[in-house]
């Protein structure tokens, strides 16, 4: 895991948690909003204020996904989705269609005042709230799975949140984020695509296909790495 990015004009160094050092001559910081937020990469040099700013504005969506394993299909045939406005859960899909699975596995999210009202409740009984909305939604009041999860970002220490969300005044925040840096550090993720496009997969992959595009750019007229300043040796990695 890394836990310094080290950069300047002689390129970039990534010094792992395990002493290790990776070199290159631009990096492409593709961490989660919540990792970012959270400081637990630190840069050496710090980020441009703007950036630091535009961290600070944009806050992180409460959202949570459960996974229910049943041995045997349950949505009818031809369908891989349901939407159920108003539900405990509104949003359900299969996730095992088209992967030659025999059973079905459905995943359900709930994201904002939903999840927070799941979040409150133990594991097993949220779990339990879902399960009751997916039995009512297909009459099946008999319905019970093999294996049932909850997953929460924010209990992930490699995303430490879910999706990003702008506070007013933040209208600007991801493109601040996904500007480079001095042509060394280039950003990726949901939080850096364009509004319309942030908080999404297809955000997140387009925000990576537009960061390797500007650093291929910059591959020509790029000047050669020069050697690391020695004043950014161990000392620049001392608690603070």
């Amino acid at each position: 895991m890394v836990e310094t990015l080290e950069w300047g004009p002689w390129g970039v160094w990534a010094h792992t948690a395990d002493g290790r050092v990776y070199r290159g001559e631009q990096a492409i910081v593709a961490l989660p909003l919540g990792v970012l937020r959270a400081g637990q990469v630190r840069f050496v040099p710090e980020l441009p204020p703007a950036k630091q700013t535009a961290l600070e504005q944009l806050g992180l969506t409460d959202a949570l996904k459960l996974f229910f394993y049943f041995e045997q299909p349950v949505l009818p045939p031809g369908i891989a989705e349901l939407y159920l406005p108003g539900a405990r859960l509104e949003e359900w899909w299969s996730s095992a269609q088209g992967h030659g699975l025999r059973g079905e596995v459905l995943t359900a999210l709930a994201t904002g005042e939903k999840a927070r009202t799941l979040l409150a409740l133990p594991e097993a009984q949220a779990l339990q709230t879902a399960l009751e909305t997916l039995r009512q939604a297909l009459g099946r009041p008999d319905l019970t799975p093999c294996k049932a999860r909850l997953v929460h970002w924010r209990d992930d220490p490699y995303t430490l949140g879910a999706y990003s969300k702008a506070s007013v005044g933040a209208a600007r925040a991801r493109s601040l984020l996904a500007h480079p840096v001095q042509g060394r550090l280039f950003f990726a993720g949901e939080h850096t695509a364009p509004n319309a496009w942030a908080a999404t997969v297809h955000g997140a992959y387009a925000s990576g296909r537009r960061a390797a595009q500007e650093v291929l750019q910059l591959r020509g007229p790029m000047p050669p790495i020069r050697q690391r300043p020695q004043t950014l040796g161990p000392a620049a990695f001392a608690p603070r």
